[in-house]
């Protein structure tokens, strides 16, 4: 009998030895392995973003009850005046107190976050702080909004100029940053790089005998459309009254 069980056991034995031998455990590439994170990150801050809209719901609504109640328009408005009715009741409010630049150093730290979970996450995060409005922002949350807001706008366009061949070290350079800051935030960036391109230096080949009429020969204009701005010479554009005829033209100011 011990016999027949010492029998059954080692081919039992041998059974599963060989069934370990024949499954090898599974292994996953690199790419697998970051979409499975990136799946479950995913999942992590969809759950967390659901609990914070339900609950910013409800103070939401908190927040425009009081409005109607006491007649004021902003956070910062209602915060003043009901701590000034408790405290005049002789009740001590409790407040964090952060100073401009705790409140820039911890919102920095927000939009780094989000920035480090990608170009969607900002995307999201910016139209949810937009949605929400200027008037019901934290000061934390203002502060986190310009940081994400310039950096939406940033990759937005360096996208755009990518698209028309423009290579990452002319759009990112100061000198292109600088030309761009001086025009309105809703001028096409392409419509500022072709100006910008027209101010650099070119090689003009005139043939004989032959000279290129200025635009200059027939007066600045007050206004210029996009068609005429492409028309401009880099000499035009060397004259400090066409220059700032164009950024006019271009910014609306």
């Amino acid at each position: 009998m011990n016999e027949n069980e010492n029998l059954v056991a080692e081919e039992v034995t041998e059974n599963v030895e060989q069934t370990t031998e024949e499954t090898p455990p599974k292994m996953f590439t690199q790419e697998e392995l970051n979409d499975i994170v990136g799946k479950a990150k995913a999942r992590e801050r969809a759950k967390i973003t659901k609990q914070y809209e339900r609950q910013h719901e409800r103070e939401r609504g908190l927040i425009e009850t009081l409005k109607t109640g006491t007649g004021k328009q902003t956070v910062e408005e209602l915060d003043d005046t009901f701590t000034k009715f408790y405290e005049g009741k002789g009740i001590k409010i409790n407040k964090p107190n952060y100073s401009d630049g705790d409140i820039e150093v911890l919102a920095r730290a927000d939009a780094e976050d989000i920035i480090n979970s990608g170009f969607d996450e900002v995307v999201e995060e910016v139209d949810r702080l937009t949605k929400l409005g200027v008037a019901n922002m934290s000061a934390r949350d203002k502060a986190t909004f310009k940081i994400l807001a310039e950096h939406r706008q940033s990759t937005e366009r360096s996208r755009e100029l990518a698209e028309i061949g423009i290579t990452e070290d002319v759009y990112n350079s100061q000198e292109f940053k600088d030309f761009a800051s001086k025009f309105n935030s809703k001028t096409p960036i392409k419509d500022i790089y072709d100006i910008y391109n027209k101010t650099k230096p070119k090689k003009e080949i005139r043939t004989a005998g032959s000279m290129k009429q200025s635009h200059n020969d027939k007066g600045v204009k007050d206004y210029y459309t996009p068609e005429e701005i492409e028309r401009l010479t880099e000499d035009d554009l060397d004259d400090p009254k066409v220059w700032e005829a164009v950024r006019r033209s271009m910014t609306g100011r």
